[in-house]
């Protein structure tokens, strides 16, 4: 009796077996990184800053499909990869556990950069290097540099009205005219079109120079020119609306003017780029000839990431947030008010309350686990303060009770002020170091230690003497005995 042949020649089962380890190493990828990934997306679709996060995977797979021919599927695995997994599946740990998302986000996608090495093989890597590598700007990143370039947007906006002759009054991010008083608010600090400049500007010099100081010098360029051009943005928005007496220049047309200037800039960049531009010659043959098969890299993969799931689901449990915080007690003197001067904002904690002194100070803390499922203690979402309505005009770092504090001097547009003292407590420990507070997280959460991560917040009327005498006399009362 005949045995029955198989339909699929042997180069076919070659690049079913190839394909279909590719696909089980990026399932299980998908699968143990899942929460990490998840928190990434809810992070692209509630900032617009990061919207664009979305069309890097698809701009990836359009940089791939030409450089489909050029994959030798008999040519597969590479402990190079393996080797590359180790330290960034440990970034990723460091981020989970110390719930820093840029750390775990970043992690996670060097996780799924190094399996793809050692999937492909050195060659079959090479061949797709920038396209997978460009992933990483599936990242959220760059909300840190919000308050220097609000600064320098603000600084040289000034400048410019100065250079027109328009008389401005400027005190921190408020600029004050004739017609009205502008603010230099996060979301005109440019940060959204540096970070848009950016991947645009790996993509185009990815595309049209060979060198990498060519590459370098134009990404440079375009970084600082979009840094640049947002000032000027920021300008001519004011001098619009002061000349039309605010007819024009705000409203939806802040929006559309920022983007079509922006839109312009980009435009003029990449025409000036492609004139300097190399010729890139497309790779019309396979990465590598000979066969090279490395099946144990894969296999060691496979079984890291089984164990990877089995301390996840067993071990690294993080704790689930009740739907409405737990209210706190009132300690002596003090009675809980509903609405704190400030409205600090930190959503999802264990506990939270506001409570007012007998010298009207106000004390709001909140209370979260090391690690939770929703929420945490820092966070870019988190907000001492509503900066829509206050400005800081001073900072400082000081210490009362022989405790750290951060000392912000806050002023409204009304004229209002006030002074806000905040730190941070994890264990025993208080600082004012987020650094610190996320290090002492991961630590505590990994060794499960039972304790909890607390801010404490302070906010009174400006009186620099007479509040930090308050504070020190409610700190020794309400964190003292904690």
């Amino acid at each position: 009796m005949m045995a029955k042949q198989s339909s699929f020649t042997p180069i076919a089962q070659t690049k079913i077996k190839f394909f279909g380890i590719g696909a089980l190493l990026l399932a299980a990828w998908a699968w143990t990184f899942w929460s990490t990934l998840d928190s990434m997306e809810v992070v692209w679709r509630g900032s617009e800053t990061y919207m664009h996060c979305y069309f890097i995977p698809l701009i990836s797979l359009w940089l791939i499909w030409p450089l489909r021919h050029a994959i030798n599927p008999q040519s597969f695995g590479s402990l190079w990869g393996l080797l590359l997994f180790i330290p960034s599946f440990m970034l990723w740990l460091v981020g989970f556990a110390a719930d820093v998302n840029l750390i775990a986000h970043f992690g996670a996608i060097l996780c799924l950069v190094s399996l793809l090495w050692c999937w492909l093989g050195d060659s079959n890597f090479k061949v797709l290097r920038f396209p997978l590598l460009y992933l990483l700007f599936t990242v959220p990143f760059g909300e840190e540099a919000n308050a220097p370039l609000q600064f320098v947007t603000a600084e040289m906006a000034v400048w410019l009205l100065h250079m027109t002759g328009i008389p401005v009054l400027h005190e921190g991010l408020y600029i004050t005219t004739p017609v009205a008083s502008f603010e230099v608010a996060e979301a005109c600090s440019g940060v959204r079109f540096m970070i848009v400049a950016l991947a645009l500007a790996f993509l185009f010099s990815h595309m049209h120079f060979q060198g990498w100081k060519k590459r370098a010098l134009f990404i440079g360029s375009l970084v600082i020119l979009s840094i640049i051009a947002n000032s000027f943005r920021a300008f001519f928005l004011i001098f619009i609306g002061e000349k039309s007496g605010m007819t024009y220049g705000f409203g939806a047309d802040h929006y559309y003017y920022g983007w079509a200037f922006f839109a312009i800039v980009i435009f003029l960049s990449f025409h000036i780029g492609a004139k300097f531009g190399d010729k890139n010659e497309e790779i019309l043959h396979l990465a590598e000839q000979t066969n090279r098969v490395r099946v144990i890299p894969v296999a060691i993969s496979v079984m890291l990431l089984v164990t990877i799931n089995s301390a996840l689901f067993t071990v690294w449990q993080p704790i689930t947030p009740p739907e409405q915080p737990a209210e706190l007690p009132a300690a002596s003197n003090w009675q809980k008010i509903e609405t704190n001067r400030l409205h600090p904002s930190y959503p999802h904690s264990l506990a939270s309350s506001t409570f007012i002194g007998p010298e009207g100070l106000q004390y709001f803390t909140a209370q979260f686990a090391h690690r939770q499922s929703r929420g945490e203690l820092i966070s870019w979402s988190n907000k001492v303060f509503q900066q829509e309505d206050w400005s800081v005009k001073q900072q400082m770092h000081i210490e009362i009770a022989n405790m750290p504090w951060t000392e912000l001097s806050l002023v409204k547009r009304s004229g209002e002020r006030l002074r806000l003292y905040y730190n941070y407590q994890v264990g025993s420990v208080i600082t004012t170091d987020v650094r610190t507070v996320k290090l002492l997280q991961g630590l505590h959460f990994i060794s499960a230690k039972n304790s909890l991560a607390i801010l404490h917040h302070f906010n009174c009327v400006d009186d620099e003497e007479n509040c930090r005498k308050s504070v020190e006399n409610a700190t020794t009362a309400l964190i003292s005995k904690r």
